[in-house]
């Protein structure tokens, strides 16, 4: 069997001989593949960022920064206003652009949340079109769901009217409540922004606000008990790639309507029944996404492990975080491989191959850590080392302790990181409960204002 390096060869023969104009939404987010380039012999690259983030910033030697100065109040807010004004630059950027790339002739780097565009005459490769965002839309998941044969929650999907709302959560939910979803009426949306807990339908006016504020329609489901977690997929012209679960380090506020997003880790294990259940469902609506929209490259399926099973929750047809910590650990260059799928490079790529490199090395080497924006502003990156005990999170002396704990700039305000050292990451951990603990240390040391959380409990 060919190995990880192979593919790394495949995706730089592909990528090598052009210019690049990369769109960086957190310009730190970029530095290590950028770095990974040059020693690749890669030509330097133009960064056109939305801020600094959190961490090194590339070097003037390493890449062209171009840093655009966006911002937003919440993290849907910063990427939204970064991929605007990636489609409205202004005319000294351009100028920068054409001074770097006098000949026109370099591609753009489209983040993999983004879609198909052109920047200054030159043209994205390997990123998702257009046509597949309604595939996004949380009010039709079921639909994917029910052509997919994938066993899903009950849903009514109704219009974001009081009357309409508080009836659905009625009708679906019990003593644990009620989750409500808008639609893409705004575009899309991840982060759990516009999802919503709601534990008593007649005391909901402040969701019932938000949803007729942003959305036309909203589907309403009970809330699942058990473990958020993801499963991705890779779909290729005749096949379809399935890879490991991952862990959404998702948690409720208290005394709140809303989720805070910590990223996700590979740590936990849900039983092997399940594993393979979601494993199966990824190839169905894999194998259904192809023949609807012609779909290829990564897709995400969010869900819950349950006691009774994986309940699905929504799709997302594109690169997942989730995939980021199952990429670092074969190092496997899933995102790439992903762009040479949409982009309809296909020769040399293999399915079965790519999935047992990626779920082989998942499986041996496991990732805990979570990451979350606050909304406090944070000028510079501040890192410390810090020791999981196994009940909490402590700071401790430079070159002590087993995990990094850091704050840095970000589009809304700050960032919090959060990474366990691998060595020291015990498989079947659940993530949710360490990066909590983490979370709280930060809160003691920088004043992040993340607050208290209530971390997912499995079943």
């Amino acid at each position: 069997m060919r190995d990880a390096g192979y593919y790394r060869g495949l995706v730089d023969a592909a990528m090598r001989p052009y210019q690049w104009i990369v769109c960086a939404d957190a310009a730190a987010g970029f530095t290590a593949g950028i770095r990974r380039w040059r020693e690749q012999g890669f030509p330097r690259p133009l960064v056109l960022a939305g801020t600094p983030g959190t961490g090194d910033l590339p070097t003037a030697e390493e890449c062209e920064l171009v840093m655009l100065g966006t911002s937003g109040d919440t993290m849907m807010g910063g990427i939204r206003a970064f991929h605007d004004a990636l489609r409205s630059l202004p005319p000294e950027v351009v100028a920068r652009i054409e001074a770097w790339d006098p000949g026109g002739e370099a591609r753009v780097l489209a983040s993999f949340l983004d879609n198909t565009l052109s920047i200054a005459g030159r043209h994205s490769w390997g990123a998702r079109p257009v046509e597949w965002l309604e595939l996004e839309d949380k009010t039709r998941a079921d639909s994917i769901w029910e052509a997919a044969a994938v066993d899903h929650a009950p849903t009514m999907v109704v219009p974001a009217t009081a009357a309409e709302l508080v009836n659905a959560a009625h009708a679906l939910g019990g003593d644990a409540g009620t989750v409500w979803a808008g639609d893409n009426r705004e575009g899309w949306h991840g982060g759990a922004e516009y999802t919503r807990y709601v534990a008593d339908p007649d005391q909901a006016a402040e969701t019932i606000e938000f949803m007729a504020g942003h959305c036309d329609r909203v589907r309403v489901m009970p809330f699942l008990e058990g473990v958020p977690c993801s499963i991705h997929g890779m779909v290729f012209p005749d096949s379809v790639a399935a890879f490991r679960p991952v862990e959404m380090v998702v948690f409720r506020v208290p005394g709140s309507d809303r989720f805070r997003y910590g990223s996700v880790a590979t740590s936990w294990d849900p039983p092997d029944e399940v594993r393979e259940e979601m494993r199966a469902a990824a190839r169905r609506v894999g194998t259904h996404l192809r023949h609807r929209v012609g779909f290829r490259g990564v897709f995400t399926m969010d869900g819950v492990a349950t006691a009774d099973g994986w309940l699905p929750t929504e799709l997302n047809p594109r690169f997942g975080a989730g995939l980021g910590p199952v990429a670092r650990a074969a190092d496997l260059p899933l995102l790439g491989l992903s762009r040479l799928l949409i982009a309809g490079e296909t020769a040399g790529l293999d399915a079965v191959e790519i999935e047992e490199i990626a779920v082989a090395a998942a499986d041996a080497t496991r990732h805990l850590g979570g990451m979350t924006v606050v909304d406090r502003p944070v000028a510079a990156t501040e890192t410390v080392r810090v020791h999981w005990d196994g009940t909490a999170v402590h700071p401790v002396a430079d070159g002590e302790g087993n995990a990094m704990l850091e704050r840095g700039p970000a589009a809304s305000g700050g960032a919090v990181r959060f990474v366990l050292d691998p060595e020291h990451v015990v498989p079947g951990t659940l993530g949710a409960t360490v990066v909590a603990a983490a979370f709280a240390t930060a809160d003691a040391t920088w004043d992040t204002g993340i607050g208290p959380l209530i971390p997912a409990v499995a079943h």
